[in-house]
This record gives C-alpha cells, structure tokens and sequence, in this order.
C-alpha cells in the first residue's frame, strides 16, 4: 500500500511537471472538456493529451485513459507512429498509476518492441523493467523472473549500470514476494552496489525497499548499515521527496526496534516533513501551471481586443476574469494551506500518542520486571534463611551430642554409672545418632561454597581448625554455644577469636566481623 502511495505521488508530480514544462495549459483546469473544444481543430492529439495530463494530475486516471485513447486513435488515423507509441507508454504509466496492471502488461510489451525497433535501446529497457514490475504484481513471477533476467543479460552489453540496479532491485521485489528473502537481500544488496556506484538517484529509494525488507526479516543490525553507507556517500540528498519519506519511514522502523528512541523520534518528524514538502510542492505546481494558464489566457484576449479594435473594452473584461478568479484561487490556497495544517497538526498528535503509549508500555515491562525480580529475590532470601537456620539447628545438635558425651563422661567419674554394661548401653545410642559434625561441613559448604577457599587465599597463615572455627562465628553462635560445641571453656573460645585475628592481622572486632560476613 505504501508502494502504492508513492507511485500516485510521482505521477501526480510527473504529470504536473509535464504540464507546466513541457505543454502550457491553454484552458479552464475546472473546466477542460469546455476550454479543450477551443484547440480541437487546431490539434486534437495535442488537446487530448493535454486533457489526459490534467487529469492524471487530478487523479481521475478514468477519465485520463479515455482522452489518451482518443489521442491515440487520431495519431494512429495520421499514422503518426511515433507519438502513438510514446502515448501508449503514457497510458501504460497511467494503467499502473491506478493499480491496474494486467492492462499495462500488453501495452508494454508493445512499446518494448516498437523501441527496439526504432533502435530506441533506453525507453526500451526501461519498458521491460516496466513490464517486469506489472508481472510481478498481477503474480506473474515465472513471467516477470525471465523478462528480468533478459534486461539483466541484455545490459550486460548495453553497460547501463543504473538500469541493472533498477532490475536487481525488482528481481529483490520478486523474491521477497515469493518467501525468498535470502535471494531478496542478495538481489537488493547487488542493486545498491551498482547504483552507489554511478551515484544514482533511485539509491535512496531501493535502500528504502531494502531495509523495509530488513525489517521484515527483523535484521535491524544490516538496516543500520545501509543507512550508514547510503547517508555517508551523501546519496540522500540526491534522492525525491517521495523516496526521502520512504527511507525515513523505514529508517524509523528500525531506530525504534533498536531502541534509539531520539533517533526514531527525528526520523518521523523528518518524515511528517518530507509529507509536507509534497504538498507543497503538489501546491507550487498547481499555482504556477494556472499561471500559465491565466498568462495564455489574457495575451489571447489582448490579441482579440487588438483585432476588433476595442482595445480597452476587452481589457476591462480580463481585468474582471482575472479578478474573479484570483479571488476564487486565494480561497482555495486558503482553504489548502487550513487543510495541510490540520494535517500537520493531526499527524503530530497521533505520533505523539504512539510515543506516549510506547513509553507507558515500556514502563509497565519495567514495573513487572521489577516486581518478578524483587519476588525472586525474596524466594531466594526465604530459601537462604531457611538454610541458615538449619545449619544453626545441626550446629546446636552438634553441640547437644558433645554435651551428651560430656554428661556421660561426668556420670563415669561421678560413678553415676558404675557398671560397664550401662556405659556401652549409653554409648551405643549416641553412635546411633548421625555424624553431626560432618553433616555441619556439608551444609555449611554448601550454602558457603566459597567461604575456605577464600580465608585460606586471603589469610594464608589460618589452619584448617583455624577456617572451622570462623565458619561457627559466621553462624553467629554465641560464645558458649561455640564453647559447648568444641567442648572447650569460655576463656578458650575468647583466646581463640584472639589468636586467629592476630593471624589475619586484625585488630578489631567490628573489622573482623565483617570480612566474615562479606565472604
């Protein structure tokens, strides 16, 4: 649809050009059935044409095709064959303009061959690549892949490399439209290479098809890069207005799938400007081609005033037309410019819109995101405590067992237990229980994996009864619980904690126990 937008652009434009150029426009632009009447008997085709290029310019391409018929039909009655074939190719532009290419193929194929007749070699590969691009519309791919590939082999010797980039890039279109991207990009990158190469001015234009592709295919990274080369050269700025605003509408695309949210940001306003620009220049086309017109007209009036020698008479009637119609030309510009600024103005609020909904979007991703990451954090910090907890709770079991142990000792030298059959009885349950200590190392590792080696590679001069002893002060056991675990005293646990801080060098405490804590 985008393609086919650009394409009633550049004919519109064609068209306006060809009339203010090319054929001054002799009658009413609101009235040329009635105006055209005035130049019938002097030169019909010449009328007819005329008629068609304004109507092409409004659009009514129905219409245009009717006048370019019959353009056709008295240049072929004068045998004037020549013309007839450039008309055709006319109204094959026109077929395509209005999207219907099955007649354009027909016409086409004729022109390519009366240009190769004539020994017309440019028009006539132009019509073919024409052609190729009507078959590839109306799905004709077979068709249209082997009329390509003969423009292809055919400049070869012709050496015309801007007409190879063109063909390149419709055998990319092709491609593309049958699922082929691979061959696409290939064809698309061949194509831009010969047109960077004679600075061509469909650069900016095939690049534009080309990354739209790109995008397609999300290879935002390759995009970039052709819009790196093409704005480096300086081939940009050799480009139409319609190409510039289909490179920049592409090259947004690609900004804001890469996150470059400035840059797709001036990318649509430069777009939303180039739109601008088309209108007006759509605008300056119109006011100087009734120009023309107005000019035309009032020099005929003076020649009839000249001629039936009322002179001044004639000039007052002009006077009141030109009058009449300025007053009715200031409206409409008026009513123009209020309708492009409207536009402008509508646009605007719709991207700023789109701008504003991508940003609470993104906000909203942010905000889950944020909330996912807290809830893991939290799962993460339940299953550590819990971890924590049931390395303490082996610690103090660990500690329990010793105290049995000791208590078993006491009951021995108390002669709490006099018999050897009662201590071995109380013995064997406490070998029953589990390796508490070995199962402390297991989980202590394992919820510190890191913690030996570190003390070890930071402070070499720690033994390895030294690095268990810190693992309890991790744990934050109190002093007697750490005595009642080692079954030492007090006194012994305090020197302990001494003896290893002089070993790491550190005097204290508070310093000591966040390296612990840290590790």
């Amino acid at each position: 649809m985008a393609r086919m937008m650009i394409r009633k652009v550049y004919f519109i434009l064609l068209f306006a050009t060809s009339i203010s150029f090319g054929q001054k426009s002799d009658y009413d632009f609101n009235k040329p059935e009635k105006e055209s009447k005035k130049f019938l008997d002097r030169s019909p085709d010449n009328a007819y044409s005329e008629l068609a290029a304004n109507y092409n310019y409004m659009q009514d391409y129905a219409t245009a095709v009717d006048y370019l018929l019959k353009a056709i039909d008295v240049l072929k009655k004068e045998k004037n064959t020549q013309k007839v074939v450039a008309l055709q190719q006319q109204l094959a532009k026109t077929y395509m303009a209005m999207g219907n290419y099955k007649f354009a193929i027909d016409l086409n194929r004729n022109c390519a061959a009366a240009f190769k007749k004539a020994g017309d070699l440019n028009n006539y590969y132009l019509t073919l690549i024409d052609l190729g691009e009507s078959l590839t519309s109306t799905g004709n791919y077979a068709e249209s892949e082997l009329v390509l590939d003969d423009v292809l082999l055919g400049l070869k010797e012709y050496g015309n490399k801007e007409f190879k980039g063109i063909t390149q890039a419709q055998l990319g279109t092709l491609s593309a439209k049958q699922g082929n991207y691979r061959a696409a990009k290939v064809f698309f990158m061949t194509a831009l290479d010969n047109l960077i190469s004679v600075k061509s001015e469909r650069t900016t234009d095939i690049a534009g098809e080309y990354i739209e592709l790109l995008n397609k295919t999300k290879n935002y990274t390759a995009a970039l890069t052709i819009m790196n080369r093409v704005e480096a050269l300086g081939l940009y700025n050799l480009a139409n207005y319609e190409s510039k605003l289909r490179y920049k509408n592409a090259a947004a695309d690609v900004y804001n799938a890469l996150g470059k949210s400035k840059e797709a940001v001036a990318a649509y306003n430069a777009s939303l400007s180039l739109m601008d620009t088309i209108s007006n220049i759509k605008q300056a086309a119109v006011t100087q081609q009734i120009q023309v017109k107005y000019q035309t007209e009032i020099q005929r009036e003076k020649n009839l005033a000249l001629a039936a020698n009322n002179t001044l008479l004639t000039r007052a009637i002009v006077s009141e037309k030109i009058k009449m119609w300025v007053y009715s030309i200031a409206g409409i510009i008026i009513i123009m410019v209020i309708l492009l600024i409207l536009r402008q103005y509508l646009l605007k609020n719709k991207l700023q819109k789109e701008q504003l909904k991508t940003v609470e979007t993104e906000r909203s991703l942010i905000q889950q995101q944020y909330m996912h990451e807290q809830e893991l954090i939290s799962v993460q910090r339940e299953v550590l405590d819990e971890k924590q907890r049931e390395l303490t709770s082996t610690a103090l079991r660990m500690a329990s067992y010793q105290d049995n142990i000791s208590d078993l000792i006491a009951k021995c030298d108390g002669k709490g237990i006099t018999k050897i059959s009662d201590a071995k009885i109380a013995l064997q349950q406490l070998v029953k229980q589990q390796d508490y200590w070995k199962q402390f190392e297991t989980r202590f590792n394992t919820l510190h994996p890191e913690f030996g080696a570190t003390l070890n590679t930071r402070f070499a001069k720690l033994t390895k009864n030294d690095i268990d002893f810190c693992s309890l002060l991790k744990l934050n056991l109190s002093n007697k619980e750490i005595a009642s675990l080692l079954q030492i005293s007090h006194e012994s646990v305090i020197t302990k904690k001494y003896r290893i801080k002089k070993k790491m060098e550190i005097n204290d405490d508070e310093a000591f126990e966040h390296i612990l804590t840290e590790i």
